[in-house]
């Protein structure tokens, strides 16, 4: 079966992969009580933590969100919070304008 979110790399204990998929989100809203959609730059360490953990979970089922914030340091907190923006970006469908499906445009 193929892959419909990709996962994004990101190295903490070890190489590990982020996905945001419909499960991800699900964890992060049942362990903050938010939707992933309405995070942003108002992110409590414990929303980043789960958010973290949640992105994890498809590939590693054994994480809890306590050994996820053992991987998490001053030290690597900018290169997650990369990591994290490019694996919402991956799970976000492509918009495609009129223009770039051969139409022209409405006016």
């Amino acid at each position: 079966m193929t892959e419909i979110v990709k996962g994004t790399p990101i190295t903490l204990d070890k190489l590990r992969n982020l996905r945001l998929d419909l499960n991800a989100m699900a964890l992060f809203e049942e362990a903050t009580g938010k939707s992933v959609f309405k995070i942003g730059s108002d992110m409590s360490a414990r929303d980043l933590r789960a958010l973290l953990w949640a992105c994890l979970r498809y590939e590693d089922k054994n994480l809890t969100l306590e050994s996820v914030g053992g991987m998490v340091t001053p030290q690597n907190l900018a290169e997650i919070n990369t990591r994290l923006v490019a694996a919402f970006t991956a799970a976000m469908p492509e918009v495609e304008s009129e223009v770039s499906q051969g139409e022209a445009p409405s006016r």
